[in-house]
């Protein structure tokens, strides 16, 4: 299993941790609709703090793993759409 806090790191220094208010249903990286979670599964966005994922990491660590590599995976995969 990878480690939580290197793939904590990862995912801050690809600025995948914006947190948003209820209201909003779109991805303010791509614009892309968001899941009920707040998360963008077009550009990997995960729309909670990365303390709650921490705190989560504790009880269920498989699912925050699978989270943050997914979100990662996307996130590096990620190319915007050429306007036009």
């Amino acid at each position: 299993m990878a480690d939580i806090a290197a793939l904590i790191t990862e995912a801050k220094g690809l600025e995948l941790f914006r947190p948003h208010g209820a209201f909003e249903v779109h991805c303010a990286h791509c614009h892309a609709r968001l899941d009920g979670n707040g998360d963008c599964a077009t550009c990997g966005l995960i729309g909670r703090p990365a303390a709650e994922l921490e705190r989560r990491a504790a009880t269920d660590p498989e699912r925050v793993t699978k989270l943050l590599t997914t979100a990662i995976a996307k996130r590096r995969g990620y190319t915007p759409a050429a306007k036009g």
